[in-house]
């Protein structure tokens, strides 16, 4: 099935419980799945992988019954208006995303009103629902506080934890790519096309070297599944960059080829100029490139940012300095030792923070506790 963020984060927490020993389903809406697989026909089956079904989301009030007592976790707020209290139940909300910026940032000219107050109104909804919440990285608790404010919630004995974004590690042997073995250094660029990111001077300092020999870009960035097609700002500079040899363009892959992929690449490129939301993102294909041992090249302003200051795994530069871009990716096309020294702080971090298991122990804590 087309995945985004808030699936793998499904993915991520899903895998980090079973790994500390509690049974996961994951439940996912039958209408936005069959609309999703609708291309394919009622012949052809959903595909489901173990411990995931698919149920009606006026259904899951009469699911949720049947497995009490269970905890629940709500990706952001979408399915809180087919639910209510159930006895047994108790709801974690995920403040996974700035939800509020990402909708303000999506939309182009006039303030979008009726759409930020519908979801604003569902999301307070959602606040006073939930049992307990879980915040997708330390930089938005102040977001998440003011949020909590909004609805009433009395913060001081509010169970609510940081679990930052999560995935499964996927690293490669001994590289047949890259430096270490005689090729160019492989920079990729890779993860959906969204409105509320634009890339910014970074493409024409990169466009400076793909001449090299020493150098190659992996493109993989499609449009969003969600949306259909529209023009985006940095959708000249992406072809701009696909025109060059030394450029290989790729179409949406499984998560499962996705890793593997990364996990031959020497650099991840996720440079974008600020905004809000994205001040306050964790930019899961950072995270996903981290998880496979790759360094990435990205601003000094997002919630990832800190965790690769931290490990030294990768480059913080501003993507408006076109000044420091181009020391930057100069320096690491020349020093193929510092390159090793960041992929491998790069799995130092991901084993640390981003391994399931480890992620989720504040989680596993506040369940414990009730």
């Amino acid at each position: 099935m087309p995945v985004a963020a808030p699936g793998l984060r499904a993915f991520g927490l899903a895998e980090g419980l079973r790994a500390n020993g509690a049974q996961v389903k994951t439940l996912v809406v039958k209408g936005f799945v069959d609309r999703q697989w609708m291309r394919f026909g009622k012949s052809v089956p959903h595909p489901m992988g173990p411990d995931i079904e698919v149920v009606g989301g006026y259904r899951l009030p009469r699911y949720l019954k049947t497995h009490a007592p269970a905890t629940v976790i709500l990706i952001n707020s979408n399915q809180v208006d087919n639910l209510g209290p159930i006895a047994g139940i108790k709801y974690v909300l995920d403040f996974f995303a700035p939800k509020m910026l990402e909708m303000l940032y999506h939309h182009s000219g006039e303030y979008p009103e009726k759409e930020i107050s519908e979801l604003r109104q569902r999301k307070v909804r959602a606040i006073k629902l939930a049992d307990g919440f879980i915040v997708n990285g330390a930089k938005k608790v102040p977001y998440f506080l003011g949020w909590m404010l909004q609805a009433d919630r009395d913060i001081r004995e509010l169970p609510f934890e940081v679990v930052n974004m999560c995935a499964p590690l996927v690293w490669s042997g001994p590289s047949t790519t890259g430096p270490d073995s005689g090729g160019p250094v492989r920079f990729a660029v890779a993860g959906y096309l969204h409105s509320w990111s634009t890339l910014g001077s970074w493409v024409k300092v990169m466009e400076h070297h793909l001449d090299r020999s020493d150098v190659s870009l992996d493109l993989m960035v499609p449009w969003h599944w969600s949306v259909s097609e529209y023009e985006h700002k940095s959708r000249s500079d992406l072809d701009s960059l696909a025109g060059y040899g030394s450029v290989t363009t790729h179409g949406p892959m499984t998560f499962s080829n996705f890793q593997r992929f990364l996990s031959g690449i020497d650099v991840a490129i996720d440079l974008f100029q600020h905004n809000l939301e994205r001040e306050y993102a964790m930019v899961t294909r950072s995270i996903i490139a981290l998880a496979c041992g790759v360094p990435v090249l990205h601003p000094p302003f997002t919630e990832v940012s800190p965790m690769i200051a931290e490990y030294d795994a990768g480059w913080l530069v501003d993507p408006e300095d076109t000044e420091a871009l181009e020391a930057v990716i100069g320096g690491i096309v020349e020093d193929p030792d510092g390159l090793r020294r960041k992929k491998e702080n790069a799995r130092k971090l991901a084993a640390a923070v981003i391994e399931p298991e480890v992620a989720v122990k504040p989680l596993v804590r506040m369940m414990e506790g009730w």
